[in-house]
């Protein structure tokens, strides 16, 4: 507000002032402010503390932050949700709270090609971790046998699409005393629901299918509100937390995760089905066909469909790739995944590309295997175009 007499300078600064509306708006406003302002010294005691709702600094206590991490936590059935600038971040402020020198981690072998490696930079730590198929419970349980601290795996694994018996999981880690953190990105909570399957913390790279349209970077981490408080204070204190807009845009997104995973799902579906089918394929990995060897248990797990993640193998290696994707039209070649259309993406030069080639051998990531992210357009014309491509590979 400014006053009679008051300079240009002054006026530029305070000139910008409207009465708020007595009626709310339709939609949440962007809080974007990086400061916020106190009346005095007592109600910045009272906010810090705790006895006043109120906004501290960045994104502490932003409204936007705290709606989505509301939102989250309801669709995970949590006590609480923190959401960071980054699934890795969220994964990164989980693992620097929750692990001590001297802890052990039981991983699965099949995760994203990033979570591998910070695992392995906690080596630095004196953290070790043991890689184990989180789809033999005896080899888990073999695994925790030797004491462990933590336990993680993907809900469906990147990029097989490998699916864990988190209910079993769950029990084996808590005979050995130890959490079971779930990677549930490739699910979202539309298909599982970690926490109800006995999961202690469930963590979503939101960049992906919550967000939704390839134009967000935001993570979340969901579980009691004990076990998330002291990785909450971490996260805002080392920074790993995102902005106003980021936060804002994932929520609006969050409205139609339900619509835009059902026609995904359902359009992944039919086309890994035909996919089996086709001459130039080699393999198809969907949970959803009788096929894959874990069918059963993704019917136990997961809800309402599938996923909306397909990946396939072809013979030629990069040059295939390559002739398959030069004849594509409207499918796209993308190293991410979750937008509304379609996207191939390559592990082995992308999400996997930093792994020994011994490692990827072994997870079987070679030069021929390529992921889809299935969007919603018309299932046919996605089904037309991959046709296009494969008639390349004859």
């Amino acid at each position: 507000m400014t006053h009679e007499g008051d300079g240009f300078g002054t006026r530029s600064v305070h000139g910008a002032h409207a009465q708020m509306p007595a009626n709310r708006p339709s939609r949440a406003p962007i809080y974007q402010s990086a400061g916020w302002v106190f009346r005095n010294l007592t109600e910045v005691d009272e906010i810090y503390e705790g006895r006043l709702a109120g906004a501290v600094y960045g994104s502490d206590g932003n409204p936007n932050l705290l709606a989505l991490e509301a939102l989250v936590a309801s669709l995970e059935d949590a006590d609480d949700a923190l959401a960071t600038s980054a699934g890795m971040s969220a994964f990164a402020a989980a693992f620097l709270t929750l692990l001590r020198s001297g802890d052990r981690v039981v991983a699965a072998r099949e995760l994203y090609g990033n979570t591998i490696r910070l695992l392995d930079d906690l080596a630095r730590f004196d953290v070790s971790t043991a890689y184990v198929d989180s789809t033999d419970l005896r080899a888990a349980e073999e695994a925790l046998a030797g004491g462990a601290r933590l336990v993680v795996v993907e809900t469906i694994s990147n990029p097989r699409l490998r699916v864990a018996d988190i209910p079993a999981l769950a029990q084996a880690a808590q005979r050995a005393g130890a959490l079971l953190l779930v990677d549930n990105t490739f699910a979202t909570p539309y298909h599982c629901r970690p926490l109800a399957l006995g999961a202690h913390l469930a963590m979503e790279s939101g960049t992906k299918f919550l967000g939704g349209h390839h134009d967000v970077l935001i993570g979340t981490l969901a579980g009691s509100a004990e076990l998330l408080a002291p990785v909450r204070t971490f996260a805002l204190r080392a920074g790993m937390v995102p902005g106003a807009f980021d936060a804002w845009l994932t929520a609006r997104s969050i409205e139609t995760l339900e619509l835009r995973m059902q026609r995904a799902s359902e359009n992944a579906s039919v086309l890994a089905h035909w996919l089996e089918a086709q001459p130039t394929v080699k393999r198809v990995h969907y949970p959803g066909l009788s096929s894959h060897p874990d069918h059963a248990i993704a019917r136990r797990v997961l809800d309402r469909g599938f996923g909306a993640m397909v990946s396939f193998e072809i013979d030629g290696g990069a040059a295939a790739v390559d002739a398959l994707l030069a004849k594509l039209e409207r499918i796209t070649f993308v190293l991410s995944l979750g937008g509304t259309n379609t996207t191939l993406s390559h592990p082995a030069k992308s999400s996997h590309r930093a792994l020994t080639q011994a490692t990827r051998d072994s997870m079987g990531l070679h030069d021929g295997f390529l992921r889809m992210s299935v969007g919603i357009e018309d299932v046919a014309d996605i089904q037309a175009d991959l046709a296009r491509g494969l008639r390349a590979l004859r």
